[in-house]
């Protein structure tokens, strides 16, 4: 067998000596086409968001109860709170007749100091009756509040089909008509 002198051919190399080059290059290029198609930002990739549900009609009837409710209840709210205010500006008009009647009061007079002082006493009272509404309308409110939340929690990201509700609300609209015409 005859044996090439490498060292005489300059430009040329043995094999064996590039042997480790291709198979660096190989792999190189094995990898190339993955690489490639990776983008590396240095961040975790972020989850896909599951898949949303559709709600189903018995979700939504029972989120459109729970707002029946809700809208019935903030109405009586509403009504409280309309005859708080105006006992509210019934005993400030008083505080202010008070104030004009002490004026001119003449505290000379056992009598009209009696009349006053008794006036005073029953504006007091009207003053503990308005504050004692408030604290009683209070907790309505605050339960009415807390009542909302859960119900934006539970019902505003529903996700629904259109003809589902549309379904929900004819059957509640028959239902409605049932009850109006049965008298209840």
């Amino acid at each position: 067998m005859h044996r090439h002198n490498w060292k005489r051919c300059p430009g040329h190399a043995p094999l064996h000596r590039l042997r480790p080059l291709f198979v660096v290059l190989a792999a190189l290029l094995l990898a190339a086409p993955t690489g490639a198609t990776t983008v590396k930002t240095g961040k975790p990739a972020a989850a896909q968001p599951p898949a949303r549900a559709w709600a189903t009609r018995d979700q939504l009837r029972e989120c459109m109860a729970i707002e029946d409710g809700l809208k019935t209840r903030f109405r009586a709210i509403e009504a409280t709170n309309a005859a708080h205010e105006k006992m509210f500006d019934q005993v400030e008009a008083e505080s202010g007749r008070l104030r004009d009647l002490q004026a001119q009061l003449d505290h000379d007079s056992d009598v009209a100091v009696g009349a006053f002082n008794a006036l005073v006493k029953e504006h007091n009272q009207h003053v503990e009756a308005l504050n004692e509404d408030a604290a009683q309308s209070r907790p309505v409110s605050d339960a009415y509040n807390d009542d909302m939340l859960a119900f934006n929690h539970r019902c505003s990201a529903l996700v629904y089909r259109v003809d589902d509700m549309e379904a929900v609300v004819k059957e509640r609209k028959r239902a409605a008509a049932a009850a109006s015409a049965s008298g209840l």
